[in-house]
């Protein structure tokens, strides 16, 4: 009853795992990656704030712009009595329309645009960054899965091996040629291969979870091809590391934006200029308010500051230390990205070692195990040796499989060092000024996010 009731509940898993299966869309690496820039909400999320980090702009540097503004006010005013006579009840109105508009005088205006627009732009190198850890993080996540699969293969080739050992260790204790220690140890030796099999099996699960999970939900299996040893495609460079990584460009366009922002900070004791026209179109009674009824007026207000508390001096010193601390932090990031590099090439030279090592090691333990093999058939070797043979087999092919994937992980990480999972920009407030009409045109805002 106990076998039965083993048997009905592997069928019902096989079932559930099969219309799972059956229900993932089968994917290669190309198709997986952009289902994850499609689908993943992370992403989405990114996106959604680089977006209002654009609004921001534009609402940012409105005050430079004209205003326009219509005002009305109305009063009832009723008559007092002078001498015996109430004078007439009076109803005063007026109403006005005026375009003010702040003129810059001192640069300043110039200036604050800039450091929005590059503060802008370093929310989008920031997350030109994300998708760059982020599309490296799915294909070191789809290689672990097609690794995994092989593994399962290899951990059901051992199980094989172990059952055909066994039904041999069987027939032997049969016709008495052998103790009853040596069944015993094959059986443990079907039972280990057993559990590797659905340990390796539970592996993938999880691994296809974490790329259902990058993907936004959408189940996803790796495409079934067979397995290739990758080779070094990556154009190894510092300088176009430097240039083409969104992180290090985030750090120079905060620098920048800290330079602009520390002369901004100077001007803080800057004349301002602002200019005015008023049109009176009603009013009652008609000189009740200044521009007259029907009149224009026109005025120039100029603000001189004199003295305001320190602020200027206090303010100018505390952006003049973040644009040393924004200095500091982009000779950081370039040491990390330096650091990276290197550490991505060591680990892809020691991974293309350890591949034709371990490829060499399972040659020869395969052999090693087919001699074992026969010579325990013939009756001519000992139990001890075969488990011996099988053991170390199962362990050097194991660490093959390791070792590509290590290869597989290592280009990844070259990859993502280089920048080469980010979009392309320059991430310039030049090209950022060309791209968004010095922050008026609001038709740009579908480019390039």
């Amino acid at each position: 009853m106990k076998k039965i009731m083993s048997f009905l509940l592997m069928l019902m898993f096989m079932f559930v795992f099969c219309q799972g299966a059956f229900a993932a869309e089968i994917v290669n690496l190309s198709r997986y990656l952009e289902l994850v820039k499609a689908e993943n909400h992370a992403l989405r999320s990114n996106i959604r704030s680089v977006e209002a980090a654009y609004f921001g702009v534009l609402a940012s540097v409105g005050y430079q712009r004209p205003n326009v503004g219509f005002s009305g006010s109305a009063s009832y005013v009723t008559g007092q009595q002078a001498g015996g006579v109430r004078d007439r009840h009076v109803m005063v109105y007026n109403t006005t329309v005026s375009l003010t508009q702040r003129i810059d005088i001192a640069g300043v205006h110039t200036l604050d645009e800039q450091q929005q627009i590059l503060h802008y732009e370093n929310q989008r190198a920031i997350f030109d960054s994300n998708v760059n850890a982020l599309l490296a993080t799915a294909e070191r996540t789809y290689w672990a899965a097609v690794l995994a699969r092989e593994n399962i293969a290899l951990q059901k080739d051992v199980l094989r091996q172990r059952r055909e050992n066994n039904r041999v260790t069987e027939e032997k204790y049969r016709q008495q040629l052998i103790p009853r220690l040596d069944l015993v140890r094959s059986e443990a030796q079907v039972v280990g291969a057993e559990a590797l099999v659905t340990e390796a099996q539970a592996q993938f699960r999880n691994i296809l979870a974490s790329m259902m999970d990058l993907a936004g939900g959408v189940e996803v299996i790796p495409i079934e091809k067979p397995l290739i040893v990758p080779e070094f495609d990556v154009l190894v460079c510092l300088e176009s590391a430097f240039a083409s990584r969104p992180d290090v460009r985030a750090a120079r366009l905060a620098h920048e934006r800290s330079k602009i922002v520390n002369r901004l900070t100077a001007r803080g004791l800057s004349p301002t200029l602002t200019g005015a026209i008023r049109w009176t179109p009603w009013s009652e009674p008609w000189n009740s308010s200044s521009p007259q009824r029907g009149e224009i007026g026109a005025s120039l207000t100029l603000n001189i500051p004199i003295f305001d508390g320190n602020t200027t001096r206090f303010s100018a010193l505390n952006t003049d230390r973040l644009l040393q601390a924004a200095e500091a932090s982009l000779e950081s990031v370039k040491n990390t990205a330096r650091m990276e590099l290197i550490v991505a090439q060591n680990n892809w030279e020691m991974a293309e070692a350890l591949e034709q090592a371990r490829r060499r090691q399972v040659e020869r333990s395969d052999e090693e195990l087919r001699i074992t093999e026969l010579m325990y058939n013939e009756g001519m070797g000992a139990q001890i040796d075969l488990i011996n043979a099988q053991t170390e087999n199962q362990q050097v092919r194991t660490e093959y499989l390791n070792a590509v994937q290590g290869m597989y992980a290592a280009l990844v990480d070259l990859r993502r060092a280089m920048g080469k999972y980010a979009p392309n920009e320059d991430g310039t407030w030049r090209a950022a000024v060309r791209r968004y009409g010095r922050g008026n045109t609001e038709a740009a805002i579908g480019q390039g996010i």
